[in-house]
């Protein structure tokens, strides 16, 4: 019985460090943007950070129209935006991009008024300029 407490003991603490490893993140990543504007014959490429990862989420096995049920999504905290002005455009050509960029991240129920909870291409898309 002794030596069952022992090697309980000796593992609780790598048990609890696989725990940690293992728990949902959602944190700022790094990613590209490719705009085109076809009105100023350009295409560039702007980086910018987002947020993604997984969050904690748990489906009942019972549905119950007693309890709400809420997804959380991985989302922005705080954002800031910030504007791209295309050069070489004519008169009166809108040739600003404004897009945001991420400051920090957290897991909370999505609001679907204000986001677009699609999933981030992991691949650039190239531009159509001829």
């Amino acid at each position: 019985m002794r030596m069952r407490v022992l090697v309980l003991a000796l593992l609780l603490p790598v048990l609890m460090s696989a725990e940690s490893e293992c728990r949902c993140s959602c944190r700022l990543t790094n990613i590209s943007i490719t705009v085109e504007s076809e009105e100023c014959g350009s295409c560039v490429t702007i980086d910018t950070t987002a947020c993604a990862g997984l969050c904690w989420t748990m489906d009942r096995v019972y549905p119950s129209s007693m309890a709400q049920h809420t997804q959380k999504v991985c989302n922005f905290k705080n954002l800031m935006y910030k504007s791209y002005e295309f050069k070489g455009c004519p008169a009166g050509v809108d040739s600003v991009f404004v897009y945001p960029v991420a400051l920090s991240c957290e897991c909370n129920q999505v609001n679907s008024d204000t986001t677009d909870w699609g999933a981030i291409s992991p691949q650039t898309t190239s531009c159509s300029i001829h």
